[in-house]
């Protein structure tokens, strides 16, 4: 990867870790995707006023590491 697409991977990255990635575009998303940095979820069941089932887009071990993250 290059320096302009780490630094994007990872301010995607972080979208997802506060659960904002409702308008990361497709491309992005499957970018991390490709380079096996998230995974995609479903179901996931909620509870609260978000109870039912939703997909899920968390990361991976590999995607803890590029984060450095202990995983």
């Amino acid at each position: 990867m290059t320096s302009k697409t780490v630094q994007q991977a990872q301010e995607d990255m972080a979208l997802i870790a506060r659960g904002e990635e409702i308008d990361l575009p497709w491309r992005r998303l499957r970018f991390l995707l490709d380079y096996g940095l998230v995974e995609i979820s479903t179901p996931v069941l909620l509870g609260g006023p978000l109870a039912g089932s939703r997909t899920s887009i968390s990361w991976t071990d590999e995607g803890t590491r590029f984060m450095g993250q202990a995983s």
